[in-house]
């Protein structure tokens, strides 16, 4: 079995709000201008370079385009007069009245969560420092919805899970929750699975401790990782006939369509790196199966062509980068 891409992602969120203010959607413009400017002035104390953008005044492409590189949450887009977001030197991303007044995140291809966690620690201790957060001393820090209640924190990652998918995922699905975790599409709650590809996290951040939940993450994730392994196993020596149709068909589709939903082609790339990750298919090279997660989104194919593409274009585009990609693969 070649290096598998099974970890793609890994990130680590947390949840503020700040006291003496309502949560956002009930909040006057006025209060949400004056919270902003607490928070912006905060940031700007700092040696890190942090730019905010208002979300009134982001272009509609430039939100969808940070939508797909997972800067921000649709939930962030839906409170468009009062919401903005800051994006950091380093790629880390603060959503001002999301959900929350504060949801700072940190997310890095590969497995990063320690590192995360520190960095995202260091930007609350340094609001809290300078802003009196919402805490309980019996629940921990008050939030939204009450499924963030107690650290705020959420610690997951975005894993492709192709034969776990194909040969079925509900016995993972309950024994993550019995562990407090869930699977969710690579958007999170009420996103679709696009490519086998799955974010798992915990479901509540109450009962333990941030560095308890953490551990607890990084061990599911190792073990789901394990399980995937031990399922391309059985695949290759169970099934090898239908992975290898599988694999080479989803191929032929990608080598050959002139015109392609973001869907399809997510899962006949899904197909085609399983078959090269278990030896079915021999490219000249291999390729990053997240970043064509994000380069293949629309906003992410507008901002590249220059100019506005309506659904079909984008199909059509798309499936002519897709081609290209095969011929530099194979």
């Amino acid at each position: 079995m070649k290096n598998d891409q099974i970890l793609l992602t890994s990130r680590i969120r947390l949840a503020r709000n700040i006291q003496g203010y309502g949560y956002p959607g009930h909040l006057s413009d006025e209060e949400a201008r004056e919270l902003t400017e607490k928070i912006i002035d905060v940031l700007h104390k700092r040696d890190d370079f942090w730019t905010f953008y208002p979300l009134a005044d982001v272009k509609p492409l430039k939100s969808l385009y940070d939508l797909e590189e997972n800067r921000i949450s649709m939930q962030l887009m839906k409170n468009k007069d009062q919401a903005g977001y800051f994006i950091g030197e380093g790629g880390e991303t603060i959503m001002v009245m999301e959900e929350d007044h504060l949801r700072m995140q940190d997310m890095r291809k590969g497995f990063f969560l320690d590192e995360e966690y520190e960095r995202m620690k260091e930007i609350a201790r340094a609001i809290e420092d300078e802003l009196p957060v919402s805490f309980d001393n019996k629940l921990g820090y008050l939030t939204a919805c009450p499924t963030n209640v107690g650290t705020g924190l959420r610690a997951g990652c975005m894993m492709h899970l192709p034969a776990l998918d194909t040969l079925g995922m509900e016995r993972l699905e309950r024994s993550i929750a019995r562990m407090g975790f869930v699977l969710r599409g690579m958007r999170g709650e009420g996103s679709k699975i696009v490519g086998h590809v799955y974010q798992i996290s915990n479901e509540r951040t109450l009962g333990l401790s941030e560095e308890e939940f953490l551990k607890r993450a990084k061990s599911i994730t190792a073990e789901v990782a394990a399980l995937e392994r031990i399922k391309r196993k059985e695949m290759y020596l169970d099934h090898l006939i239908e992975l290898e149709d599988m694999a080479r068909r989803s191929y032929g589709v990608l080598r050959n369509a002139r015109i392609m939903s973001y869907e399809e082609a997510m899962l006949h790339l899904s197909h085609m790196k399983l078959g090269i990750e278990l030896s079915v298919l021999s490219p000249k090279k291999d390729f990053d199966l997240y970043d064509l997660m994000i380069s293949l989104g629309k906003a992410h194919l507008q901002m590249e062509r220059g100019s506005f593409l309506d659904e079909r274009s984008s199909n059509i585009y798309r499936a002519n980068k897709v081609r290209q990609l095969i011929k530099e693969v194979f």
